[in-house]
C-alpha cells in the first residue's frame, strides 16, 4: 500500500471515529474537544469536519460553532433500525407487555460488550426508568446483555470478560469476578430469563427473556425495567411469566415470518 493510500485509510478511520463521538448524551462537540478525544491535531480535525460537512454528515451551529450530526445521518440510523424485520413485528407484543406489567419495555440487541435498545415503549407510571432508543449499556451488568450473553459461545463470553467487568457505579451490585459472572450466565440460561437488581443502577430492577431466531440463535431480547418497589421478589414470578411469554411470542413470529 502506497503512502497516499495509507493516508486515505487513516483519514477514513479518523472520520468514522469522529462520527462515533456524537451520541444522545453528547450530541454537540467543539473543534478542540474533538481533537483531544481523537488524539490528533486541530488542523487534522479541521480538515475532517470540513469534509464531513461538505458531504452532509455533520453541520456547524453558526452561533455556538458546535458541530452536530446532520439530519441525513440521523435518517440513515433510523433506516438501519427500522430495516430489521423484528422491529416491524414486535410493536404489538411490546405494547401488550407494557399493559400487562405496567413497566417500560425494551427490545435489545447485543453488539460486542454493549447492549443496545432497538425499541422502547414507556409505561405511564410517574416514577419511570428514563432512557432512549439507541442507548448502550455494558452487557455484563444489564439484564438485556446478560440474557443474550448467556446463549452465546464460550469464546464470545470470554471476549466480553477480557474487556473488563467494572462496577457500573460505586454502589451498584455489579458482578466483577469472571468466575462468578460465568456461573451467573449459566444459571440465567438454565432458567431462561435474567432478573437483575441494583447491578447497574441502584434502586432499579429488570427482567429479560431471550428472543430466538428460527435457527435457535439468540440475538435479541425483551425486557422490562422499573424501580425495586414495583419489580421485586413478591411479584417477580408473575412478571417473569409475562416477559418470557412475550419473548416466546416474538420468537414464534420470527419463525413463521409473520409481520
Amino acid at each position: 500500500m502506497g503512502s497516499n493510500e495509507k493516508s486515505s485509510v487513516s483519514s477514513m478511520v479518523n472520520a468514522l471515529k469522529l462520527l462515533n463521538l456524537f451520541t444522545m448524551d453528547e450530541p454537540e462537540w467543539i473543534l478542540t474537544d474533538l481533537a483531544d478525544e481523537l488524539d490528533v491535531g486541530v488542523s487534522t480535525v479541521y480538515r475532517l469536519t470540513n469534509t464531513l460537512m461538505h458531504e452532509g454528515f455533520i453541520v456547524r451551529d453558526p452561533v455556538t460553532k458546535n458541530f452536530r450530526l446532520a439530519s441525513s445521518i440521523l435518517e440513515m440510523g433510523h433506516y438501519v433500525i427500522t430495516s430489521f424485520d423484528i422491529c416491524e413485528i414486535s410493536p404489538p407484543i411490546l405494547e401488550k407487555l407494557v399493559q400487562d406489567t405496567g413497566e417500560t419495555v425494551h427490545l435489545s440487541i447485543l453488539e460486542g460488550n454493549k447492549s443496545i435498545y432497538l425499541q422502547m415503549f414507556e409505561c405511564s407510571n410517574y416514577v419511570n426508568v428514563r432512557t432512549h432508543v439507541g442507548k448502550k449499556y455494558p452487557a455484563h451488568c444489564s439484564s438485556t446483555g446478560q440474557i443474550i450473553l448467556a446463549y452465546q459461545s464460550e469464546a464470545d463470553i470470554n471476549r466480553v470478560i477480557a474487556q473488563g467487568l467494572p462496577l457500573y457505579s460505586p454502589k451498584s451490585a455489579t458482578i466483577t469476578d469472571p468466575i462468578q459472572f460465568k456461573e451467573r450466565l449459566a444459571l440465567i440460561k438454565k432458567r431462561g430469563y435474567s432478573f437483575n437488581k441494583d447491578e447497574m443502577n441502584v434502586g432499579v430492577s429488570a427482567i429479560a427473556a431471550p428472543v430466538k431466531s428460527p435457527s435457535g440463535k439468540v440475538d435479541y431480547c425483551i425486557s422490562i425495567a422499573g424501580p425495586n418497589s414495583r419489580i421485586n421478589a413478591n411479584n417477580a414470578p408473575t412478571l417473569i411469566k409475562y416477559v418470557t411469554k412475550a419473548a416466546d411470542e416474538l420468537s414464534e413470529k420470527l419463525k413463521c415470518g409473520v409481520k
